[in-house]
């Protein structure tokens, strides 16, 4: 039997692709020589270990979704991130298990993600802010919009574990009407009222109201309606 040709690109987009099924407690290069029909010892012969597979793996996804170019678009800063919001927002649905590579210091900031903190702060610094202070503002975007995203990728990072995704919850309850526990007199308005809570919009809004500290912080005027 021929072994087939093994590229580290061909390898890290099968490892994508398994994780993308599986996430990444499935993830080894057993898997990956299985899927690809080649003996698990020949992957070594381009990736090193498990760990730089999986730094790999999330740059070149975050190379899939990158910022896009700002030339003659006249964006303000606040348009870059709510630029990055819905972006990164659709990264995490067709990806979820990127979120938990980012979130770990040695998978994180390869080349593409670095372009993408460097196109944040860039915007940033209209603000007549520090490079510094620009990337501290990034990142308090960033991990707001990976916690944002979690409730809404959750089940995609459980379910493996044996998680019901349809499982009721106390909020969920007391939306609906039928409360499960004891309501807090400070939620009794909530009683029957539905879920509106849309995490999408709960981005946004989100996003729009660290702007807001943003400004005022750097000494502007916050903008408070709708982006």
């Amino acid at each position: 039997m021929t072994e087939p040709k093994l590229t580290r690109a061909a390898i890290v987009d099968t490892a994508i692709s398994l994780a993308d099924t599986d996430g990444l407690d499935a993830l080894s290069m057993r898997r990956i020589a299985d899927r690809m029909g080649a003996g698990a010892m020949s992957l070594y012969r381009h990736i090193a270990n498990k760990d730089v597979l999986i730094a790999a793996m999330a740059d070149e996804v975050a190379g899939r979704y990158p910022y896009p170019a700002v030339e003659g678009k006249n964006w303000t800063w606040r348009d870059r991130v709510r630029i990055a919001g819905d972006i990164d927002w659709e990264l995490y649905q067709r990806h979820p298990w990127v979120l938990l590579a980012f979130a770990t210091p040695r998978y994180s900031f390869g080349p593409s993600s670095l372009a993408c903190l460097a196109w944040l702060v860039e915007g940033f610094r209209e603000l007549g802010v520090t490079t510094h202070e620009a990337t501290e503002m990034s990142f308090a975007v960033w991990n707001y919009i990976s916690g944002a995203t979690l409730p809404h990728i959750s089940s995609s990072l459980v379910t493996r574990k044996g998680a019901d995704e349809t499982e009721e919850n106390g909020l969920r309850s007391l939306l609906a009407g039928y409360p499960i526990h004891p309501t807090p007199p400070a939620l009794s308005d909530l009683h029957g009222t539905g879920d509106k809570f849309a995490q999408l919009n709960l981005l946004r809004l989100g996003l729009t109201a660290l702007c807001d500290g943003f400004a005022l912080r750097a000494g502007r005027t916050p903008f408070l309606g709708p982006e």
